[in-house]
């Protein structure tokens, strides 16, 4: 894979982050101020009204990092692309705990509306278990519309599945589950039509597509992660989520940027 194709010029890329941060004029990212003046070169400014010294990294989140544009373009790419943490360590050349400390970087700045989601219509319910974790998930049948909830114990109790249900499900829709008691009597705490099936008598036609989901979901944490604790879960669980839902924000890194650099907001 040529590697240089993935990333564009230094011009080009401080163009793209320039116009993300300030728009179409650079401004002080502490008051606001348009009176600004280059230091020496292209790489810094200096406010006119505040006098404060500032960069395209020091406006953003970026702050403070060693990594070049270049650098951080590519491993964005590399995570986009869901490569594994010793295979964007390979391409970039950067140590392990810099890849895995960027991955979690990324996606603790997606917004967090984008990670929400109200299921509608028919849905699919059913849970996962892992060791001292739970996961219980709702899939919108024919879609891609899902949301995901991690329990930290070692089951889903009824009290999860209402609180899920009533958070993500839309009222009034068609829910399908696997008849597991926890799901007993959910039309007297959320208004949903409750359809059941036997999984020992051969029945999985309802809860077919929330099953296949899990088999994604642990393979997807394999291949590019190769294992998680139980206090990451939730975030890798969140990731994805909003993957398997082709949100625009893993097109391309560029599209990541707009919506997940956020320049820093003016001081009062």
């Amino acid at each position: 894979m040529n590697i240089v194709r993935q990333v564009p010029t230094k011009g080009t890329l401080r163009r793209i982050f320039k116009r993300i941060i300030f728009g179409k004029r650079v401004h002080c990212p502490d008051c606001g101020s348009r009176s600004i003046k280059k230091i020496l070169s292209e790489e810094r400014w200096r406010c006119g009204r505040c006098r404060l010294p500032f960069s395209i990294k020091s406006s953003s989140w970026l702050k403070g990092t060693k990594l070049s544009l270049e650098q951080v373009w590519l491993l964005l790419w590399c995570w986009q692309k869901k490569f594994s943490i010793q295979h964007a360590m390979n391409m970039t050349e950067l140590s392990y705990p810099t890849v895995f400390n960027w991955y979690q970087k990324f996606r603790e700045k997606i917004p967090k509306e984008k990670l929400d989601a109200l299921l509608k219509g028919n849905i699919a319910c059913d849970e996962m278990y892992t060791k001292g974790n739970a996961v219980i998930g709702a899939k919108q049948k024919g879609t891609r519309n899902i949301a995901l909830k991690v329990v930290h114990q070692k089951s889903v109790e009824r009290h999860h599945a209402v609180n899920f249900l009533t958070q993500f499900v839309k009222a009034n829709s068609s829910l399908f589950t696997d008849g597991a008691a926890i799901y007993k009597g959910i039309d007297k705490w959320h208004k949903l039509k409750h359809t059941y099936e036997i999984p020992s008598k051969f029945e999985f036609a309802l809860t077919a597509e929330i099953e296949g989901l899990w088999a994604c979901l642990r393979t997807f944490i394999r291949r590019m992660y190769h294992h998680v604790t139980r206090y990451k879960l939730e975030d890798l669980v969140s990731e994805f989520c909003l993957r398997f839902r082709q949100d625009e924000i893993f097109e391309n890194p560029e599209n990541y940027l707009r919506n997940c650099l956020s320049p820093k907001p003016f001081a009062l």
